[in-house]
């Protein structure tokens, strides 16, 4: 019986272990086919996009700004610094009034007389503020005047004389604007009207609560922070809008002759001028305020856009973000002028070209971060034939920065090769290599020219004493025969 029991556990246990050596492989089977996965997940887990956030230049700039929709480029490198819903659809007057203004300093002589029309006039009196000039129907202002009025003092009436004068009607202006948004590519800007009215879809009204974010597909009349910055981008290529935007006072002369000063829409910015405020503009429409500024600080030249429905200026905002912006950010130079880059070139005849940067060539990003990416590149604009001069471009340098975008450094050579390989040419290129082997030669060439000058100074002096004794001699033999001559005839 015991013997009974042994042998029934000993074939349990062979089943047992028979089950597991059959468990074993297929374990195994299912760990090999399923470690590709792992690693791929594992590697897949650590791999950092291009376009993901902690890559974009923005990362961990987060200032203390309450505003809606702000707006922050560095205009030299053409980078955004900072954005907060500044791709959203809004109401945005201020693009109607910019947007005027581009096509009047585009398309009309800003010394040309214009006669305001009835409509004009009767558009005008629905404006509720107060300005400097009424425009009246018998007078005749120049497009500067009107346009100064309508930048400075937001005038209905002078911003309906332009577009009818641009135009010829409202409708025909608003057209006009909408082609010109296209050109510049402002493709969430639609225009329905000159001053920038809040339309609403289905005659709906622009309610005290209306919302700019959950409502905005409710609008017609609409634009974005971003699109208007291409606007002002385009608008300050002109120099009257650049001085517009930095004038505190603009002088203009009404039709009876008299000079009046008009007070920029948002002079007191000007005061912070330790943030390099140069050029601003302001315009509060319908509980709609938008605000810009532009300048320079820390080598950084910014353009701040905000807006949200307030009557707020945002200045002390401005200023803040301005001074945030310039403690985040610096420029610096990625590669200096002559500076010398470890690669080379070759001619087609394999002479060797040694490459130095030709332009210094500055970047922007954070002072805690140099936001470039390992890998350069050398791209090449040969085959290079002989004759190459110093500093001829032959190639330039492709730096990437960790958001993906390439900066191009334009590289040339360092030697000088001849049109043959002569010794001269060699002899060139060794003094390019060896600045002070070259000075040293220099220097000798001018101790032995100083040496020549004085050798043929002392054989000139030499050769002057010869020919002033040539002269005493030929004298003394003169005399001698004249006095020979006497005696010799007394003789005969």
């Amino acid at each position: 019986m015991q013997n009974l029991k042994n042998n029934s556990k000993t074939k349990n246990k062979y089943k047992s272990d028979k089950k597991r050596r059959h468990k074993i492989p297929v374990i195994i089977i299912l760990f090999v086919c399923f470690l590709p996965t792992f690693f791929s997940f594992s590697k897949n887990s650590h791999t950092v996009y291009a376009n993901s956030g902690a890559n974009q230049l923005t990362y961990g700039f987060n200032p203390d700004v309450s505003i809606n929709n702000v707006l922050v480029i560095n205009t030299e490198f053409d980078k955004i610094l900072f954005s907060q819903q500044a791709s959203s659809p809004i109401p945005l007057p201020a693009a109607n009034q910019l947007m005027i203004s581009l096509l009047v300093l585009e398309q009309l002589e800003l010394d040309e007389r214009v006669s305001p029309s009835y409509n004009a006039i009767e558009f005008g009196q629905t404006d509720p503020k107060n300005h400097s000039v009424n425009i009246e129907h018998n007078e005749t202002y120049l497009v500067s005047n009107l346009l100064a009025l309508h930048m400075y003092e937001h005038s209905y009436a002078a911003t309906m004389v332009l577009a009818e004068q641009l135009a010829d009607s409202e409708a025909a202006c608003v057209e006009l604007m909408n082609k010109k948004a296209e050109q510049l590519e402002m493709n969430d800007t639609n225009f329905t009207n000159i001053l920038g009215f809040a339309d609403l879809h289905d005659n709906k009204d622009w309610s005290l609560d209306f919302d700019l974010i959950k409502d905005a597909d409710l609008l017609n009349q609409k634009s974005t922070l971003s699109d208007l910055a291409k606007l002002i981008i385009a608008l300050t290529k002109n120099q009257t809008a650049i001085q517009m935007f930095s004038e505190r006072e603009y002088f203009t002369r009404i039709p009876d002759g008299t000079m009046i000063a008009l007070r920029h829409p948002f002079d007191q910015i000007f005061a912070s001028i330790d943030q390099g405020i140069s050029g601003s503009w302001n315009l509060k429409h319908q509980d709609m305020s938008f605000s810009m500024v532009s300048g320079e600080k820390n080598q950084i030249k910014y353009l701040i856009l905000m807006s949200d429905k307030t009557n707020n200026n945002f200045a002390k905002q401005l200023v803040g973000l301005i001074q945030s912006m310039s403690e985040y950010y610096v420029v610096t130079s990625l590669v200096t002028q002559g500076q010398s880059y470890p690669s080379y070139d070759q001619t087609k005849e394999g002479d060797k070209i040694g490459l130095l940067f030709l332009k210094t060539v500055n970047y922007i990003h954070p002072a805690n971060d140099s936001f470039l990416h390992p890998a350069v590149k050398y791209v090449s604009h040969g085959p290079h034939s002989r004759p190459l001069a110093r500093g001829t471009p032959v190639g330039h340098v492709v730096f990437t920065l960790n958001d993906g975008s390439q900066i191009q450094a334009e590289v040339g050579s360092d030697i000088s090769i001849l049109s043959d390989n002569t010794l001269l040419s060699s002899l060139i290129n060794s003094l390019q290599q060896n600045p002070n082997l070259g000075k040293l030669i220099v220097v000798l060439i001018i101790l032995l020219c100083i040496i020549l000058l004085i050798r043929i100074f002392r054989l000139g002096k030499a050769l002057s004493r010869q020919i002033h004794l040539y002269y005493l001699n030929n004298i003394q033999k003169q005399l001698k025969d004249r006095i020979d001559r006497p005696q010799q005839h007394n003789q005969d």
